[in-house]
């Protein structure tokens, strides 16, 4: 017999903190107020008579029967609009969509059902955890004699099933179907197979024949292997999209926030846009009122999003007035709207393609300490592997990141890519803690649902210790399906230091001890690779051995010149440093000319009597723009690359026109 699989059903409430104990509380609806409305309705059949055994969803996951007398009601629905499913035993499938739910009101909805044409069996159940009884959230993959059974979309459009896309359009194929731990769909009579998964639990691969028949119950008990909350580790992702611009599917919050619960997320941070349902809300609003003791929902943005990078963040919301790029560089900005509005920054994909981060080298050099990991993006690469290593080797502290890319308007859901787990203090998920998280290293990366914990002496990764020979006691757990062969690697300071070859027990848990003792300079890291596969599926962020004091940031030494913008001749006038609004320096140049050293996030302001006032960034440079144009992904591989930048900081010349008033 198979082994079951399951997930915690996710808790609603208007409270964002997030205990782990909370994660064993009975499932409750966050309470009607000012921000939810309601849906009420009807469902007949072709007689006008009411139809008692429907089963009526929302593209939002929440599922109801009809009553005797037909009637059903939804009720404190966050404000978007809304599609319904409704099936019937011996009815045609049906959605209603466009019901607009607004703030304190309740939608009026008339179902009118038809007999079904073509033989269909009504198949539903629960999902639920086969110790306790709770019903669980998780999500399917289902397959009948026509193909994939999938979920739908605001507009009641199979997600993932479009097939009139062209090949050019980037467009996931999404086979998924998502449930809080009620379910109803239609199959085909004939062979069915049913999929189901979720994080922490065996996977569970059902086979059935229905004959025909208008129903089919269907009961689907799942066996928990383990809950990472239980060791304070909580799911998350910082670098995903609503809405991508795409449009192939029509998406709201409450629909993503249904999709992250079922795919186990406990944190997450939403990017912009946040819905194409043709429905105008406040999207702050409506996170708020989507989020909950379970999930800890916020905003932001992929910003800055520029030809020279893409930068991920935690703790910002998308910025009101972006600032111009060119003319700001990546760096200021991350500088001015990012960190010093007491956010993470994080460069994202920084070896994908036309994506890559050509400022990675700048950042390193210039200005590390505005950056806190490095993203191993959707799935582990070697290259990336190797990158991070040389950064790290030259006494930088970087913890790992993975994310998805997730683009909702497209097909693309956060589960079926990366994940970074965080280890909050006190087990507790805010903004002030996912930021600390962050900043202080604690974070594991999870691909295809398997997860290592590594700890040294019961701390977590980035914990720095003195390296003094002290015997230590390091523990490697690892979580996967049961049965599964393994190779884990410890390594230091990018070399294999240890290896462990193991087959996962019954229980899906193994934990490996083992002595370190570090007299030198270090750090380590654990990976975790499936027997037979290249790609590593789960790694962590590395613990610190010795003095790992940041490497002093290089200075831009400029000789900056004022020129007449008409005659190019030099002209004399004050040249000021400035870190936003906060004066650094203020100086004269003699003959046109002036050298200063300055960080490169620091902006100059001239000024010169009958001239207008001209301000300039320091990266916006010509010598600067070429080396960003020409890097390739393989020069970012490079310790060479990064050195080439240090010199060209070291000796810039930035000249400045000044035009007449």
């Amino acid at each position: 017999m198979p082994l079951k699989y399951t997930l915690i059903l996710l808790l609603l409430s208007s409270s964002l903190v997030c205990p782990a104990a909370d994660r064993a509380k009975a499932p409750s609806r966050p309470a009607s107020g000012n921000t939810y409305g309601h849906i009420q309705g009807t469902v007949t059949g072709p007689t006008g008579k009411p139809v008692s055994s429907a089963w009526v969803m929302t593209h939002t996951g929440i599922l109801k029967q009809a009553g005797t007398d037909g009637t059903f009601r939804f009720t404190a629905l966050p404000e978007s609009r809304y599609t319904l499913k409704i099936l019937a035993p011996g009815m045609e499938e049906m959605i209603h969509s466009g019901i607009d739910v607004a703030a304190g009101k309740t939608a009026p909805v008339r179902i009118a059902m038809k007999t079904a044409t073509n033989a269909m069996t009504l198949v539903s159940g629960h999902v639920t955890d086969k110790t306790s009884g709770a019903k669980l959230a998780a999500y399917f993959e289902i397959q009948d004699t026509a193909g994939p059974i999938r979920w739908f979309d605001a507009a009641g459009t199979p997600y993932g099933g479009r097939t009139d896309i062209r090949k050019k359009v980037w467009h996931q194929k999404n086979k998924r179907f998502w449930t809080t731990g009620d379910f109803a769909f239609s199959a085909r009579p004939g062979k069915l197979k049913l999929t189901a998964q979720a994080d922490g639990y065996a996977t569970a691969k059902i086979s059935l024949d229905f004959k025909k028949g208008p129903a089919q119950p269907l009961e689907i008990k799942l066996e928990k292997l383990f809950d990472p909350a239980d060791e304070g580790w909580f799911k998350g992702d910082f670098h995903a999209h609503g809405v991508h611009g795409e449009r192939i599917y029509k998406v709201n919050i409450p629909f993503m926030a249904f999709i992250m619960r079922a795919e186990h997320y406990r944190w997450f941070y939403l990017s912009t846009s946040f819905n194409n349902d043709g429905l105008s809300t406040d999207p702050f609003s409506v996170a708020k009122s989507v989020a909950g003791e379970d999930l800890f929902l916020a905003l932001n943005a992929e910003y800055p999003k520029t030809y020279s990078g893409h930068v991920g963040s935690v703790g910002i919301a998308p910025p009101k007035h972006p600032r111009p790029y060119p003319c700001y560089s990546n760096i200021e900005t991350i500088k001015h709207d990012i960190v010093d509005k007491g956010g993470i920054a994080i460069p994202v994909h920084p070896l994908t393609g036309h994506m890559k981060h050509r400022t990675l080298p700048l950042l390193i050099m210039g200005a590390s300490e505005l950056i806190c990991g490095f993203d191993f993006y959707t799935s582990w690469n070697q290259r990336v592997e190797n990158t991070w290593t040389m950064i790290l080797n030259k006494g930088y502290k970087l913890c790992r990141t993975a994310t998805s890319d997730t683009a909702f308007d497209l097909g693309r859901t956060p589960g079926t890519m990366g994940a970074t787990f965080i280890h909050p203090e006190n087990g507790t998920l805010n903004r002030e803690s996912i930021i600390a998280a962050f900043k202080q290293g604690n974070t594991t990366l999870s691909w295809k649902g398997a997860l290592i914990l590594f700890t040294i002496d019961g701390k977590n990764c980035g914990h720095t210790f003195p390296a003094d020979k002290t015997k230590r006691q390091a523990v490697l757990k690892l979580y996967d399906q049961p049965g599964t062969q393994t190779i884990i690697h410890v390594i230091r300071n990018g070399k294999p230091f240890k290896q462990f070859a193991e087959t996962l027990p019954p229980s899906g848990r193994l934990e490996l001890p083992f002595p370190l003792a570090e007299k030198e300079k270090a750090w380590y890291t654990a990976t975790y690779s499936r027997k037979g596969a290249a790609k590593i599926i789960a790694a962590s962020s590395p613990f610190y051995f010795g003095d790992w004091k940041r490497p002093e940031p290089v200075s831009a030494k400029i000789t900056v010149q004022l020129l007449d913008a008409a005659t190019k001749k030099p002209i004399n006038g004050t040249i000021t440093v400035v870190d936003a609004e906060k004066v650094i320096t203020s100086q004269e140049s003699h003959h046109g000319k002036l050298t200063l050293e300055t960080r490169i996030f620091h902006r100059l302001r001239a000024t010169a009597k009958g001239y207008a006032p001209v301000e300039k960034g320091i990266l916006d440079n010509p010598i600067i723009e070429s080396f960003i144009a020409s890097v390739s992904e393989k020069d970012l591989q490079n310790w060479d690359t990064y050195e080439k930048v240090a010199d060209l900081l070291r000796h810039l010349v930035v000249k400045i026109p000044m035009k007449r008033k």
